[in-house]
């Protein structure tokens, strides 16, 4: 994880009034982490997707992300829903750009596990991408886990939903940005919240 002196190079070097022409090309759909923000700091904007998640407005500025809050959001020329469109097209891209780079494959705790990680720092963001996502995994079913931004695990459909969900939570417990996502399936190349996740952790959808 990068240091908190090279997150607050990165921010000091940031136009002051973090204008749209700056800090458009690094927007990036995010998913809110698990641990409550700092106090003080606005909250981000955030969208509720079809797939039942809701997910906010990032800034990518090298080693971190930002998120973008309603008073920044008030300063650009565009509207939230311009705004999110380029943060899909920005992602889009960028994870276009990575598309043959190989997947990793272990075993964690007996389960088999293919991990992904971005070079652009969100690979959580493929779940947003469900065309995606299906190019990628090919034809089996999977059970999908992003316990950090820059982290998503896939698993046999068939896989122990209780240890993935343990896996899934011992990673992102250790991040301060962990993720606190659901456990998702991809059938026949459509992503949805895994059914047959107990209802404790279909409530943890926010």
């Amino acid at each position: 994880m990068p240091s908190r002196a090279e997150v607050r190079r990165a921010a000091n070097a940031l136009p002051e009034d973090l204008n749209w022409d700056a800090l458009s090309a690094g927007l990036r759909p995010v998913f809110v982490r698990r641990r409550p923000l700092p106090p003080g700091a606005e909250a981000p904007v955030t969208f509720r997707m079809p797939l039942g998640v809701s997910v906010g407005l990032g800034v990518d500025i090298g080693p971190a992300f930002m998120y973008v809050g309603p008073e920044m959001l008030r300063s650009w020329p565009v509207t939230i829903e311009e705004a999110f469109d380029r943060a899909m097209t920005n992602l889009r891209e960028a994870l276009l750009a990575e598309r043959f780079v190989e997947m990793e494959y272990g075993a964690i705790a007996g389960v088999p596990i293919w991990w992904y990680q971005s070079h652009a720092g969100i690979a959580s963001g493929m779940l947003l991408l469900e065309d995606e996502l299906a190019k990628r995994y090919g034809d089996q079913p999977r059970l999908l886990a992003a316990p950090m931004r820059n982290l998503l695990l896939a698993a046999p459909f068939d896989a122990d939903r209780e240890l993935l969900c343990w896996i899934r939570d011992e990673i992102a417990g250790e991040d301060p940005n962990g993720l606190d996502l659901p456990i998702f399936a991809l059938v026949d190349g459509r992503l949805s919240i895994d059914s047959r996740s107990t209802a404790a952790e279909q409530a943890m959808v926010h």
